[in-house]
């Protein structure tokens, strides 16, 4: 799984290569909530079409088999019916109606979006269908609303984010410092690959290098063989 900058209206995509498995790209250009539905929507589509590769585009309608199911994929598996039920019950016990504040509680216990919460909800028969709809004729659920309702735990460090701004992830990089280190590939090849200048990528390279040199026997990984 991979978060790096795309295109506003593309959410994710998935394929799957025999040899190597599959592989989900996230758009870390859109807020971690839905992100978290994009990657649940493309798990669907490993779980239901495997071979099949496909683009979610933040737009779209889903109007064929696939789609509906890998949405209904991703409703299931990060709200699971009967916990999310009872967490519903549990935050709204004792009001008349369904609020805002209500919303942002149970969206942000599942880390979804409000829209999805509100979706999920409708799906459900928990609330009348149209209500999402509502809230956005009614000004909507916004960022402040929940910030004023979440306090601190609105305001979170998103290093998918940050690290989507560099030219190349941590991931990848800690993977071609191996590569390098082992002399599998020249230095050239590397920074052809990843479509890097050489000097930038030498300071990659040399910085995590120097990361390791600072390292005694203490912190030493270990591999266990299975």
């Amino acid at each position: 799984l991979y978060q790096r900058k795309l295109h506003s209206s593309i959410s994710g995509l998935y394929a799957h290569d025999d040899r190597v498995g599959a592989c989900i790209l996230l758009n870390a250009n859109h807020p971690v909530y839905r992100r978290t539905y994009s990657a649940g929507h493309e798990l669907g589509h490993f779980v239901g079409t495997r071979r099949r590769p496909e683009i979610l585009y933040k737009t779209k309608n889903y109007n064929s088999r696939e789609e509906r199911y890998a949405d209904a994929f991703a409703y299931a598996f990060l709200a699971p019916r009967q916990c999310f039920e009872a967490a519903f019950n549990q935050i709204v016990a004792g009001s008349a109606s369904l609020t805002r504040r209500h919303v942002i509680v149970l969206a942000h216990q599942f880390q979804l979006s409000r829209q999805a919460c509100i979706h999920r909800l409708e799906k459900l028969a928990l609330v009348k269908s149209g209500t999402w709809n509502w809230f956005e004729a009614n000004g909507g659920i916004t960022d402040e609303q929940a910030k004023s309702v979440l306090g601190e735990k609105f305001v979170k460090f998103d290093q998918a984010t940050a690290d989507a701004h560099k030219p190349v992830s941590h991931k990848i990089a800690l993977k071609a410092h191996v590569i390098w280190k082992n002399r599998l590939m020249t230095e050239e090849q590397i920074a052809e690959l990843l479509d890097l200048d050489r000097i930038p990528l030498r300071e990659m390279l040399y910085e995590i290098e120097s990361d390791e040199t600072e390292s005694n026997d203490l912190l030493k990984t270990t591999r266990i063989n299975l």
